[in-house]
C-alpha cells in the first residue's frame, strides 16, 4: 500500500484517530502477534484486525507486514510505533499518578484505576477542550459537538478514573489537580499522534508539518524572521505560526502542546519540572530615554535622579518588571504607564520624559534616528538570558528539529562583533533577539 498525506490541517481534537486502535496497533506490533495483542488487550481477534486495517485506511499507510511467523513494522510502522508508544506512556503517567494520588486520601476504597487502558478519545479530548476554554459549552463548540455530549463524556471519563476530576466555579468549569495532570498528558499524547503524520511524510521526503513558535511580548528581532524565512526556503510547504503573549500564557500552551517552542528572556531557572531551558546569548538592560531629557546632560545618573520621573513598564510578573521593582522600588515611583505594546512604549518615550528598561538592541533604530537614547548608568545587573523554552523529552519532527539549528545558527552569527551592521546599513540597525519583558 502506498503512503497518502493524511491531512490535519487546521487540526482540532476532533481529527484524533480511535485511541484504542492505536493500542491495539501497539501491542500487535510489538508483540509480532495479533492473537496474541487481543488477549493482551481483552478483545477479540478479528477487532484487533479491523482496528488495525481502520488506522492503516485512515493513514493510507502500511504499519504492519503480514506473514507466517507473524506480523512486522514497516518502516512506516517503525515511525508511527515511536509516536503511539509515547502516546500511551504520557496517559499512563497520569493514570499512575491518579492511583498514588487515590491510595494516598482514601485508601481503604481507593481501586486501580483503568483510565489508561479504558478511556476513550471522545472522553480524553472532552477533557482537553475544557481545560483549554473552561466550560462544557465553550468546549463543545470547540470541538463542534452538542454540549450534552462533551458533559457525558468529561463525566465518564471521571468516573472511570475514579477520582474528582471537576469542580464547579463561578466562571465555568474548573479541573482539580489531577484533572489537570490527565488533561496536560493527554494533550501531549495528542500532539504526539499529530505528528506522527509529519514524520511519515518527512520519511518521503515531502514536508508539509506545522510548527507553531510562542514568542512573549514586546520582542522586536531579525533573528526570529530570519530563522523562519530560511526555514520556509528550505520547506517551502510547510506550515509556522507566531504566537505572542503572556509568559504565563505562553507557557502554559508550551506544556499543553499548543505551542513547539517558546523564545524570549529565560528565568534561569526554568520555572516548570516539566520544561527546560536553552540559551541562545545573553542582553543586558538600559534606561532609555528621549534624545534631550532633562537626565541626557548628566554625567552620571544615580537611582535618586531615577525616581524623579515617571515611568513606562511591563506587566506585573514578567522579568523586566522585576528588574524596575528591585532596581526603584515597587511603590517608590507613582502614576506608572503599564502596556505590553513596544509600538505603545516608543510613542510615550518619544513624547514625554518617562523613563523604560529596555536592551538598547531594542531601540537601535531609534538611536540612529536621534530619537530615543540608553543614559550613562550602569545598573548592576547580570546580564539577561535569551533563548529557547523547550518541553522535557520532547521529540521533534524533522521540521521542527531544523528550526532549532537554524534559531541557534542565527543566534551565533548575531553575537559576532559587527553582526548584521552592513546587511541594515541606512536601512535601521541590526536588532537581535531580546524581550522587554
Amino acid at each position: 500500500m502506498g503512503f497518502k498525506r493524511f491531512s490535519i490541517r487546521n487540526k482540532t481534537l476532533a481529527d484524533l484517530p480511535n485511541i484504542h486502535h492505536l493500542r491495539a496497533f501497539a501491542l500487535a506490533a510489538r508483540l509480532n502477534s495479533v492473537h496474541q495483542a487481543a488477549a493482551a488487550a481483552h478483545l477479540s481477534q478479528p477487532a484487533v484486525t479491523q482496528a488495525l486495517a481502520r488506522l492503516e485506511t485512515r493513514y493510507n499507510c502500511l504499519f504492519l507486514e503480514r506473514c507466517s511467523t507473524g506480523v512486522y513494522p514497516t518502516r512506516f510502522g517503525e515511525i508511527m510505533l515511536t509516536r503511539v508508544e509515547r502516546a500511551l506512556d504520557l496517559i499512563g503517567e497520569a493514570a499512575q499518578r491518579i492511583r498514588e494520588y487515590a491510595k494516598r486520601t482514601a485508601p481503604k476504597k481507593a481501586r486501580p484505576s483503568p483510565v489508561d487502558r479504558l478511556a476513550t478519545t471522545a472522553q480524553l479530548r472532552a477533557l482537553v477542550a475544557i481545560a483549554r476554554t473552561g466550560g462544557y459549552s465553550a468546549a463543545a463548540r470547540s470541538l463542534g459537538l452538542a454540549q450534552p455530549s462533551v458533559h457525558r463524556a468529561a463525566r465518564d471519563l471521571e468516573k472511570l478514573a475514579g477520582v474528582t476530576l471537576f469542580e464547579r466555579v463561578s466562571q465555568g468549569v474548573a479541573l482539580t489537580a489531577q484533572g489537570q495532570v490527565l488533561a496536560l498528558k493527554a494533550a501531549l499524547a495528542f500532539r504526539e499522534i499529530e505528528a506522527a503524520s509529519d514524520d511519515l511524510e518527512e520519511v518521503k521526503g515531502i514536508v508539509r508539518g506545522r510548527l507553531v513558535v510562542g514568542t512573549l511580548p514586546l520582542i522586536r528581532t531579525e533573528i526570529l524572521p530570519d530563522a523562519v524565512i530560511a526555514l520556509t526556503e528550505r520547506f517551502p510547504q510547510a506550515t509556522v505560526r507566531i504566537d505572542d503573549g503572556s509568559y504565563a500564557g505562553q507557557l502554559h500552551a508550551l506544556r499543553m502542546g499548543e505551542i513547539d517552542v517558546l523564545i524570549g528572556a529565560l528565568l534561569c531557572p526554568a520555572p516548570a519540572e516539566d520544561v527546560e531551558e536553552v540559551v541562545l546569548f545573553d542582553d543586558a538592560l538600559s534606561v532609555v530615554v528621549r534624545c534631550g531629557h532633562p537626565l541626557c546632560g548628566c554625567e552620571t545618573v544615580t537611582v535618586e535622579d531615577l525616581k524623579r520621573f515617571s515611568w513606562v513598564v511591563p506587566r506585573a510578573g514578567t522579568p523586566t518588571r522585576d528588574h524596575f521593582e528591585d532596581l526603584i522600588g515597587e511603590d517608590a515611583v507613582p502614576g506608572v504607564i503599564e502596556t505590553p505594546s513596544l509600538m505603545v512604549l516608543r510613542g510615550i518615550l518619544t513624547k514625554s520624559d518617562r523613563l523604560a528598561l529596555l536592551s538598547r538592541r531594542q531601540i537601535t533604530y531609534e538611536e540612529r534616528a536621534g530619537l530615543l537614547t540608553a543614559l550613562p548608568m550602569e545598573l548592576g545587573d547580570p546580564p539577561r538570558p535569551i533563548g529557547l523554552t523547550l518541553r522535557k523529552n520532547w521529540c521533534p519532527t524533522g521540521l521542527q528539529a531544523a528550526f532549532l539549528e537554524i534559531i541557534r545558527e542565527q543566534a551565533r552569527k548575531s553575537c559576532e562583533p559587527d553582526a548584521g551592521a552592513e546587511k541594515n546599513k541606512g536601512a535601521g540597525a541590526y536588532v537581535a533577539l531580546s524581550a522587554f519583558d
